[in-house]
């Protein structure tokens, strides 16, 4: 990331916080709803926040208008569901809802930053094409090299787009969410951008992301967390925690490939080391519950299943643990340290002999 130009004190004020003031934006559009139908407008970053409400009125559309104290990434819901793609950036100005023309329901457009999201969007679905063609020819070298080359420049398009919003709402949006390292690298990138910027929700979030990684690092203590089992028990990873038992607490999900992949090394690990004491708490992230309790009911992956609770309550385990990506893990020794993570495959059975010889 490269550092930010200044911007004059009371310009900059203006454009992050509004400098105590509010400003108006409004939001309308034709969702997709059935009159009558709620749509709820909701912050992202605040753990779903209500902004505000409206009710589809008898043309499909509606109308928000709000005052906010700084600008926001918000979301659009109708019950628990996300409408869109695309968050939506309240900024001052008319933002509004169009006809898409591409795989998009619709497009967010109206203001500077929302129309800058948008021509992002559009850059990437562009390539959508080529790769979902490439998907379909026979395995190859070449085929790879192409995937490879175009999946690449998929990737860059939301760089390129922060480098650009270095100092604004949307690169704070999209380093939120490709935010990755260590804390200390974290904190550094944080200090990059403007103070004010740095108080809005969007960054705020990669601080706290910051916060979990350091209590959850190699040497720390393990977070206890209590989170229901199959049959609804609300069961705790400290009842596994304890002398002579090592755990590993494990963050997957079935829809999650790579997560199944893993589990033929989870059942060798298990059944080489579980005489030996080693105890699996397996997190499952939003799982297909049929799936997930069918799974659990083998006999070759017997150990501790858990899942998110109707409130949600694996997100939180989630993220107490900074989890941003899964598969992911932690070895959890008898006295209750983590002394690793992210163990797969070969380090895992390595891992495991050096701690249960």
């Amino acid at each position: 990331m490269k550092p930010f130009a200044p911007l004059a004190a009371s310009a900059l004020c203006a454009l992050l916080t509004g400098c105590g003031d509010t400003f108006r934006y409004t939001l309308a559009g034709a969702p997709g709803l059935a009159p009558g139908d709620t749509l709820r407008l909701c912050s992202t970053f605040e753990e779903g926040r209500l902004i505000a409400a409206a009710v589809i009125g008898s043309d499909s559309t509606f109308r928000i208008e709000g005052r906010p104290a700084q600008p926001l990434v918000a979301e659009m819901r109708h019950g628990d569901r996300r409408l869109g793609p695309d968050p939506v950036l309240l900024e001052a100005g008319d933002i509004r809802l169009v006809a898409s023309g591409d795989l998009r329901p619709w497009r967010i457009v109206g203001t500077p930053l929302n129309d800058a999201l948008d021509a992002m969007s559009a850059r990437q679905i562009a390539l959508m094409p080529e790769l979902l063609a490439l998907e379909q020819l026979p395995a190859s070298p070449e085929r790879d090299r192409m995937a490879d080359s175009l999946g690449s420049l998929y990737r860059q398009i939301p760089g390129q787009t922060m480098e650009a919003h270095h100092d604004d709402l949307l690169g704070a949006l999209l380093y939120a969410r490709r935010a990755a390292g260590d804390p200390a690298t974290l904190r550094r990138e944080l200090d990059r951008f403007p103070e004010a910027l740095r108080r809005n929700p969007a960054l705020e979030s990669v601080r706290r992301y910051a916060e979990q990684l350091e209590r959850s690092s190699v040497g720390s203590r393990y977070t206890d967390l209590v989170l229901p089992d199959p049959a609804g028990k609300p069961t705790a990873l400290s009842s596994l925690v304890g002398p002579g038992r090592w755990v590993l607490l494990d963050f997957w999900s079935t829809w999650c490939r790579p997560c199944m992949e893993e589990l033929p090394a989870l059942r060798a690990a298990y059944a080489a080391y579980h005489p030996r004491g080693l105890e699996i708490y397996a997190v499952a992230l939003r799982p297909d519950a049929e799936q997930w309790r069918a799974l659990a009911s083998r006999d070759d992956t017997a150990w501790v299943h858990v899942v998110n609770s109707p409130d949600e309550a694996a997100a939180d385990a989630a993220e107490r643990y900074g989890i941003r990506a899964i598969p992911s893990n932690f070895l959890i020794s008898p006295d209750g340290v983590i002394v690793a993570r992210n163990l797969h495959g070969e380090a895992l059975m390595q891992k495991l002999a050096e701690a249960m010889p």
